[in-house]
Formats: structure tokens, C-alpha cells, sequence
């Protein structure tokens, strides 16, 4: 068994590097393209981002979870509705993504979003 803890979040990192087809295919997909502008600094459920952009929840599901496993989305928080059910809210987790084709070689960098305190931390700071 590995006792390994990972490293704690950074200010500011790039993700591992990911396969530039697939990040090329998010950002030539106008869906998934506007399920990353809706999100840039806001958190919103998979209803609200279909209701928003006017798409079918189940392509929007579709969509986020492909999004978040290629960890260009995170889930931001969730919550218990009142029939006992949980709504994920997610978010953008990059900053900045970077393409080159260098030497017959294509690239993609991924440069996540600078680290912020926790939720409940950043809330017990408004009552000072």
C-alpha cells in the first residue's frame, strides 16, 4: 500500500500534461467551449449550466463529466436538497491552456487556477 500523501495544491501549477487532441476537441466543441466560459470563476449544477445554455441535461452531463475528467472542471461543492437528494455545483479549474506544434510535436500546457482558502475559512473571515 502506498502511505504517499499527495503534495499539497500550489498557488499556481500545471496540471500533468494532457493529450492536446482532447483538449483541441474541447475547445472546437462550442458546447463544451461555452460550459468553460460559463463557469470561469462561478459555480453552477449541471441543470442550471443546461438551463443556462439552453443544451439537453443529459449532453451536459455528458460533457462535465468528460470536462472534469480531464480535470479542466472540479466540483465545487455539493449540496443536500431538501429531498435528500445531492446537486454538484462545478467550476473552472484552469487559467490558462497553451498549444504549441513545435518540431512536428504538439503540446498542451494546463495552467490551473491559483489556490484559494477554504470555503468555510473564507466565510469565518467576513464575520471579523
Amino acid at each position: 500500500m502506498n502511505d504517499r500523501q499527495p503534495p499539497p495544491p500550489s498557488s499556481s501549477s500545471s496540471s500533468p500534461s494532457p493529450d492536446p487532441e482532447n483538449i483541441l476537441a474541447i475547445l472546437s466543441d462550442k458546447p463544451s467551449l461555452a460550459i468553460l466560459k460559463l463557469l470561469d470563476r462561478k459555480e453552477y449544477s449541471i441543470q442550471q449550466i443546461a438551463s443556462n445554455l439552453n443544451l439537453p441535461v443529459s449532453s451536459t452531463y455528458r460533457k462535465v463529466n468528460k470536462l472534469e475528467h480531464l480535470h479542466i472542471l472540479k466540483k465545487a461543492k455539493i449540496v443536500r436538497k431538501d429531498d435528500g437528494t445531492d446537486e454538484s455545483f462545478y467550476t473552472s479549474r484552469i487559467d490558462e491552456i497553451q498549444i504549441s506544434f513545435k518540431n512536428n510535436k504538439m503540446t498542451c500546457r494546463v495552467k490551473n487556477k491559483e489556490y484559494s482558502p477554504d470555503r468555510i475559512v473564507r466565510l469565518w473571515q467576513g464575520f471579523k
